[in-house]
């Protein structure tokens, strides 16, 4: 009898811990038409003008001069290649390939990475 509940209570245990294997959430749709201000903006005021703000670290993130500091030449670089985020250093950046990982202290969601990698893909536009 104490073998067979013992089993009950394993087998119990195995299927509950294995059934939340496949428990996976859905992506969550990018929107059709990313647009800088309300969508990539946010991302960098939430997450990077602490440190990337007007005089302090290159680029500067803050509202008034993000999509100039992004798109004009710094040190003959651009941080954004118009329809390419993969040679993009804003998104190697952000992703930590082949930049140092922004911000430092931990990677921004899938969802934040997408919206920013489409913005890149789809022209990059000051809209």
């Amino acid at each position: 009898m104490k073998k067979t509940v013992l089993f009950l209570i394993m087998l119990t245990i195995s299927l509950t811990a294995s059934s939340c294997y496949n428990d996976i959430l859905p992506a969550v749709p990018l929107p059709a038409n990313v647009t800088f201000q309300k969508d990539v903006q946010s991302i960098f005021n939430k997450n990077c003008i602490g440190c990337h703000k007007t005089g302090a670290t290159v680029p500067d993130l803050t509202t008034a001069n993000s999509y100039l500091s992004l798109t004009t030449l710094t040190d003959g670089e651009k941080f954004v290649i118009s329809k390419d985020a993969n040679a993009s250093i804003l998104f190697q950046a952000m992703t930590g390939k082949g930049a140092p990982l922004m911000p430092p202290n931990g990677s921004l969601s899938a969802s934040k990475l997408a919206l920013v990698e489409k913005w890149i893909n789809d022209g990059g536009l000051n809209n």
